[in-house]
């Protein structure tokens, strides 16, 4: 069953791929806390300098890092799936589909920005 010399064994995947999601659940609960440590950071910091450091620390690479990390995994999981649903069917095309699904660089919407008043 399958294609070309592959030896997949679904079941086991499928068991993989509920492990990465639940993982995946808990990375939404884990960027609330660290952007909650970030502003607890700048609420002790009380100099403007520093605040506005550390609100552009968590905009420009924090969060932006923490929603490519969601929408990769979001994105490897759909492709494997698609890709284990094309081995099942032993379809060539599909995979080339599922590939492309894995392979697809995430678009980053930020919508928890930290933002600092005058």
């Amino acid at each position: 069953m399958g294609i070309g010399n592959y030896q997949v064994q679904p079941a086991a995947v499928r068991g993989v791929l509920a492990n990465v999601r639940a993982e995946r659940e808990d990375l939404a609960t884990l960027r609330t806390t660290l952007r909650n440590d970030v502003e607890d950071l700048m609420a002790a910091a009380k100099m403007r300098a520093v605040v506005t450091a550390l609100s552009s620390v968590w905009n420009d690479v924090l969060a932006v890092q923490a929603e490519a990390a969601e929408t990769r995994v979001d994105n490897a999981v759909n492709g494997m799936e698609a890709a284990l649903r094309a081995y099942e069917a032993g379809d060539a095309a599909m995979m080339d589909a599922a590939r492309t699904t894995m392979g697809r660089s995430p678009a980053l919407a930020v919508d928890d920005a930290i933002t600092v008043g005058p």
